[in-house]
């Protein structure tokens, strides 16, 4: 175990850290929910600092074994799973977009969507992309660089563009 692994250990000690999990000094981990990973994870920061945030103690962030982070950001307010060895760029993963849609979301009070992301098996996300709430991205699929996804992604399909839509399929 490294010194920034021992560290990370100790500074979060709420947050699981597998065997083999190497990351920065610098990882950023907010919030009152969980977060775990898996073993054998990398996470860096040479793309920009990654930040795992969690709003609420029920929000998770769970990270498969053999993941690879560099930059991303991932904001939960329920959760966000990543399955084995998915690859995840300096992009944005996001479950709830803060407020309610329509007139009525400038009250207080006013109750905001929040639906699960799930990063599939092998797929990699891009650098730049986003992905929205409720998304399910599909084993062995690629999320381009820039790609805005608001709907699932099949296993397999490589998605681009704003909205991303399908380029190639296996």
């Amino acid at each position: 175990m490294n010194l920034s692994t021992l560290y990370l250990r100790l500074r979060y000690p709420r947050h699981t850290f597998g065997p083999g999990f190497r990351g920065p000094w610098r990882l950023r981990i907010r919030g009152r929910g969980r977060v775990r990973f898996g073993r054998d994870v990398r996470v860096r920061n040479e793309s920009g600092r990654t930040a795992l945030l969690t709003f609420g103690a029920e929000a998770r962030i769970d990270i498969g074994d053999r993941v690879d982070i560099d930059g991303a950001g991932l904001m939960s307010a329920s959760a966000i799973v990543v399955d084995d060895d998915a690859i995840i760029g300096p992009c944005l993963l996001v479950d709830t977009d803060f407020h309610a849609v329509g007139r009525a979301r400038r009250r207080d009070g006013e109750p905001v969507t929040r639906r699960p992301i799930h990063i599939g098996r092998n797929a990699w996300i891009q650098g730049k992309s986003t992905i929205l709430k409720g998304v399910s991205v599909g084993e062995g699929a690629v999320v381009r660089w820039g790609a805005l996804v608001a709907g699932d992604v099949a296993p397999g399909v490589v998605v681009m563009g704003n909205p991303a839509v399908p380029v190639s399929e296996p």
